[in-house]
């Protein structure tokens, strides 16, 4: 089943029963004890809403299923395409007063499940879980740490993860920051870095043949998707088609998604046929037509659309951050110099830099197998590659 890009439209609509807690089909006498199946064990999957099981975690949970294990996942909201996806009311996206009910939830679901380890994501859920108690091993999957350098409005949630790591079983993390802080932080607790992140479909993003720009012959075409927020910084991209433009440059910027600067000045040009914004749009047609993927973005994560051109064989250029500076083969510029961005999209479009990963290493298959595997090593306490590792 094909996993939503980031930059993508929404699915329709599954038909579905969701579940919600503290319905008489989960029951609230406690399960008798019993002891974790480590080859075949039951995987509690917890997002704080819906639409992250659905970008992120569809093939990944189907590959778990092939690899013998029961996956109950679980977010504060819907998921369009986890058909079975359980309710709890109490998560939310934010930390919100229904938080007070999230301990009762929590437990409740994974005893009526017969959860033996939760893998938890997004950082609302993976604090409350962490908290909770439930019993279990918890892993926490982080995607990225909800702050970016030293700013004072950060500390609250560096003091909060502090203090919850020590009731965390074992960490996944997918970018070179993440895992310097929690080398600094849980020096005793198993880690893995997921290098490709969740991983790709392969079959929906397929390597195509080289495309080097044939320069003086035909426009230079870039691509940016994402957000349209000031972490993803849809400006800077804007001034990077304007800095190429005054350098006799004949470029055209193509910008994808939506947000809530979406019609700010900063977004647009008034130039005709320099910015097209797309809106919400499949990624993939723009990727094949492109030559060069610019990402803006203050810090990331991972940044999936990133893995999806390289993927497709499309080079990226983008600032020196967090999470974007570790993509396989990214071509960095310093942090808001749109100007020397512009030399990195021009060498890149040119067929200069380093040589992409092939598109295998990229695979969900890869992710999922590598997450199984620590996620068994929680439940047993024999970890194969030491517990301490990169994959």
């Amino acid at each position: 089943m094909p996993r939503r890009s980031p930059c993508a439209p929404p699915a329709s609509l599954v038909t579905r029963r969701p579940v919600v807690t503290g319905s008489a089909d989960l029951g609230t006498a406690a399960a008798p004890e019993r002891r974790a199946d480590v080859a075949a064990p039951v995987v509690g999957l917890l997002t704080s809403i819906g639409g992250t099981l659905d970008a992120f975690f569809l093939e990944i949970t189907e590959r778990w299923r092939e690899q013998g294990a029961v996956v109950e996942s679980a977010a504060g909201s819907l998921a369009e395409t986890f058909a079975e996806a359980t309710v709890l009311p109490s998560i939310t996206r934010r930390p919100s007063p229904r938080n007070w009910r999230a301990r009762a939830e929590l437990r409740e679901w994974v005893r009526g499940r017969g959860i033996d380890v939760v893998i938890t994501n997004t950082a609302t859920a993976s604090m409350l879980v962490r908290a909770a108690g439930v019993g279990v091993p918890v892993v926490y999957f982080c995607h990225g740490l909800h702050w970016n350098g030293d700013r004072l409005a950060d500390l609250p949630f560096r003091a909060i993860e502090r203090a919850l790591v020590h009731r965390t079983d074992g960490i996944v993390c997918i970018n070179s920051a993440d895992q310097d802080w929690f080398d600094r932080h849980a020096t005793r607790i198993p880690r893995l870095r997921l290098l490709g992140g969740v991983g790709l479909d392969t079959e929906r993003f397929v390597r195509r043949a080289p495309m080097p720009w044939r320069e003086g012959e035909e426009p230079l075409r870039l691509v940016w998707c994402g957000e349209f927020s000031e972490r993803k910084n849809p400006a800077a991209a804007v001034r990077l088609a304007h800095v190429l433009r005054d350098r006799g440059v004949d470029v055209v910027l193509d910008m994808l998604g939506e947000g809530e600067l979406f019609d700010d000045p900063s977004s647009r040009s008034d130039v005709e046929g320099l910015v097209i914004r797309h809106g919400v749009a499949d990624p993939v047609p723009h990727f094949e037509r492109s030559h060069v993927l610019v990402q803006t973005s203050r810090w990331e994560g991972l940044p999936r659309v990133g893995l999806e051109a390289i993927a497709i064989g499309l080079p990226v250029v983008g600032f020196d951050v967090k999470g974007v500076r570790d993509l396989p083969a990214v071509q960095l510029a310093p942090e808001d110099d749109v100007e020397a961005l512009a030399d990195r999209v021009l060498g890149a479009a040119r067929g200069e830099g380093p040589a992409l990963p092939e598109a295998s290493t990229l695979s969900y298959v890869h992710a999922a197998d590598t997450l199984l595997e620590f996620a068994r090593s929680t439940i047993s306490g024999e970890y194969p590659h030491g517990t301490r590792y990169a994959l």
